[in-house]
């Protein structure tokens, strides 16, 4: 028996041969990887077009900025790890990149994000209602400049006193846009001076509050050039909503409606115009459901609309009470920007905006949620509870033109001492008072709502920026379209630099730029002569900003 060896220890013997020869093939660089160190998949990312970003392309262990305000100091993060080359996302030439979030951000240190808010003009308000004639000048409507006309346009939303014109769309014209006139037109018959109504009710098919009015360049028909969505009423004295409408003119004075109802589901206030991004029409209108909510509908031709869904609501942050009362969109950077309206019903009664922001126009974020980007004026101001806002910012030089109407009372409904001067309800029982349609004198004195403009630096929604200690902000892979970096930034009394990174997070050895040391809405990014131009190898890479007391409004490529 002991010349045979047993067979335990032969299966022994065995297993620890076939370990011995599996670890010998296991490559060293593989059996030193931990978890920790794998590579940190990026999550979504993945554009639509060269200018259409899902959201969420930031690093999985990337914290969100806290939201707290006036302004947030962004933690030292941990360094970027290396990882695989993902999708790198595209830089088209010309489109700024803003910091509205963290979409093309990797990360960032030491960095502190401000929410600015546009400067009110000092002249407003710059539209006021007519003593005695208008009852109101509110901005529900749109301003804009009209490049062949060569000045600004602006449709806004008014009343005859002691008529039955109670809801009337009125059009002025300014050479600056910030003196206005009202022009006598011949869109209404039997107006007193100034006859400026260009679609009131019940002279025009059910018309109601009107939503916003464009200039359509795209539309081939001259007689469609202007288009404009409004809500569809019933004949007084009932006035029922009944949805949403349409009309379109040649002039912008003379309206043709298209006839019924279009958008059913969409009873209220809301705000229209071309999706540049998605080539439709786009229309954000109010739904009800226990609440204020906002709904978007989209049109290929004016005419079929698709059936509304639900994309932005309050979320848990807003204080208790809090609706979203409308919300006004337009598209800068290549992406989405929401101007929200806020009723603060449980508490104030006041309409106030915060800043939006979206990807796909459908998933949408607070930007500095509980930050006022345009607030209600205070004690002895003309816009002190109630604002309104057009459905677009004019760009004029390097800053953002943002026309919005304040009034001198709170929305229906507040049951305090301090509702302001005389509510809606009351002033629009004394304007259908009589059954006539021409226009009458009335006894009607006092500033109840204006129209008056806020300028922002271009670009200037928000920005990032450090100390003399400085910080710094690393992109996700991207691709520039140009060879060219511009920088919207204040540097004059510190600098910006900008390393080149390869799409692993690597430095690339000389790609770093001379220091920017200035400010302005357009600075060109320059290279050491010997680094030659680093952009223009068409190859995928990372950008990081060092800032040194210096601000970074956005950057591009050319």
């Amino acid at each position: 028996m002991s010349r045979f060896i047993p067979l335990t220890l032969l299966l022994s013997l065995f297993s620890l041969l076939i370990c011995g020869c599996g670890a010998e093939r296991i490559p060293p660089a593989m059996a030193a990887t931990s978890p920790a160190d794998a590579a940190v998949p990026r999550a979504g990312g993945r554009p639509t077009t060269t200018l259409i970003l899902q959201p969420s392309s930031r690093l999985a262990t990337q914290q969100p900025t806290p939201s707290k305000p006036p302004i947030r100091l962004v933690t030292v993060e941990r360094p970027a790890k290396t990882r695989p080359a993902t999708r790198s996302v595209p830089l088209p030439p010309g489109v700024h990149q803003l910091f509205l979030d963290d979409t093309l951000i990797a990360n960032r240190t030491n960095i502190t994000s401000t929410l600015h808010s546009p400067r009110k003009f000092r002249g407003n308000p710059v539209l006021m209602p007519e003593p005695n004639l208008e009852v109101d000048a509110l901005l529900y409507g749109t301003v804009l400049f009209d490049e062949e006309a060569n000045c600004f346009k602006m449709w806004y939303f008014t009343g005859r006193a002691g008529t039955q014109m109670s809801w009337a769309l009125a059009y002025a014209t300014s050479q600056d846009g910030m003196h206005w006139k009202k022009p006598d037109l011949d869109a209404i018959a039997g107006l007193r001076s100034p006859a400026n109504i260009v679609m009131t009710h019940p002279l025009a098919q059910n018309f109601g509050e009107p939503f916003s009015v464009i200039i359509d360049r795209h539309d081939p028909d001259p007689a469609r050039r202007y288009k404009m969505v409004y809500r569809y009423l019933t004949p007084l004295p009932e006035m029922k909503a009944l949805g949403t409408t349409t009309a379109v003119s040649a002039d912008g004075i003379h309206w043709k409606p298209f006839g019924r109802v279009q958008m059913p589901a969409i009873l209220d206030i809301g705000h229209f115009f071309y999706d540049p991004l998605q080539g439709k029409y786009a229309v954000y209108g109010r739904l009800w459901d226990r609440r204020r909510q906002v709904q978007l509908t989209h049109s290929d031709d004016f005419t079929s609309w698709t059936k509304p869904e639900l994309v932005a609501d309050v979320v848990e942050q807003d204080p208790p009470g809090t609706q979203l009362y409308s919300m006004a969109v337009h598209v800068d950077g290549g992406q989405y920007i929401g101007l929200a309206q806020l009723y603060m019903r449980g508490t104030t009664h006041l309409l106030e905006f915060e800043l939006a922001a979206s990807r796909d126009g459908r998933t949408w974020k607070r930007v500095h949620q509980g930050e006022t980007f345009l607030p209600c004026g205070g004690h002895g101001e003309w816009d002190r509870f109630n604002n309104s806002i057009s459905s677009n910012p004019v760009r004029v030089g390097d800053e953002l033109w943002f026309y919005y109407g304040g009034r001198t009372y709170r929305h229906a409904g507040y049951g305090g001492q301090d509702r302001g001067t005389e509510e809606a309800q009351i002033l629009r029982a004394r304007v259908g008072g009589t059954a006539t349609k021409t226009d009458k004198p009335a006894v009607f004195a006092g500033m109840r709502s204006a129209i008056g403009l806020a300028k922002l630096r271009l670009d200037g929604y928000v920005s990032l920026s450090a100390s003399y200690d400085g910080g710094t902000v690393t992109t996700v892979p991207v691709l520039p379209g140009a060879a060219s970096l511009h920088l919207n930034a204040t540097s004059r009394w510190g600098r910006i630099t900008v390393e080149i990174l390869d799409e692993y997070g690597q430095p690339i050895p000389g790609a770093r730029s001379l220091p920017v040391q200035s400010d302005g809405t357009d600075l060109t990014v320059r290279w050491p002569a010997a680094a030659g131009n680093p952009l223009a190898a068409k190859r995928p890479i990372q950008l990081r900003f060092s800032l040194h007391n210096a601000r970074l409004y956005s950057y591009w490529v050319q």
